[in-house]
């Protein structure tokens, strides 16, 4: 898969002839990831200019126009990036973070520990509007990564977006949430074996910061540490 993306970038960016290989490189990633099968929700490149590179402190999320297509092919394929909401956890002074452990279907990230996220799916999409979109897949994702449902929020709040051009953040545009629960009772990680859930206390945080993927170390360092 590799060497067809080294021959895809050998060609001009979404040229005729670089998307062939981009959908050569998809079909071998569904083989190797069949989840990369699903359908999602991207945004080109060219719309996210006023999203500053890095952590942009953002508290409204602009109405970009999105599109749908199959995961594999937006995969390594920085032109097109798909949102990830990503979710600060809270109850009181506790954190929740997820363990990827060796079944985790995101490859790149076992052994870290990261927030709760995940992609926007085509059944997310309502109206065509996107906060309801990102909105509808979020609340999807906490449930089947934590069990949460919205009647346990207490607050939400957009505090800002992830865009970096390292390593597998290319793909993907951080959209970071904070969620404070009523509760902590009964929040776990639901799928064993591929997500493993530990809350930490504000004041441990920075004794796990080596051990946090890429996005929780840019969280932790524009959010957490100023709370």
């Amino acid at each position: 898969m590799y060497g067809k993306i080294k021959e895809r970038d050998q060609y001009e960016t979404l040229s005729e002839e670089w998307v062939r290989l981009n959908n050569e490189k998809a079909d071998l990633l569904e083989k190797i990831k069949p989840s990369t099968k699903e359908r999602i929700i991207y945004f080109d490149e060219s719309s996210l200019k006023d999203i500053k590179t890095g952590f942009d402190n953002i508290k409204v999320l602009p109405d970009i126009p999105f599109y749908v297509e199959r995961r594999s092919f937006l995969e390594y394929c920085p032109p097109r990036r798909h949102p990830i909401p990503y979710c600060i956890i809270k109850n009181g002074s506790k954190y929740f973070f997820i363990l990827r452990e060796s079944g985790s279907g995101e490859i790149r990230l076992i052994g870290k520990k990261g927030m709760v996220g995940g992609h926007i799916g085509e059944e997310d999409i309502e109206n065509g509007n996107l906060n309801t979109t990102i909105m509808n897949g979020m609340f999807r994702e906490l449930e089947e990564e934590a069990g949460i449902k919205p009647s346990m929020v207490k607050s939400l709040e957009l505090k800002g977006a992830i865009k970096s051009n390292e390593g597998v953040d290319a793909d993907h545009l951080g959209l970071v949430y904070e969620i404070e629960l009523y509760s902590a009772d009964g929040i776990k990680a639901e799928e064993e074996g591929i997500l493993k859930g530990i809350w930490i206390d504000k004041e441990k945080l920075n004794e796990h910061y080596e051990s946090f993927e890429s996005w929780s170390k840019i969280v932790y360092n524009n959010i957490l540490t100023a709370i």
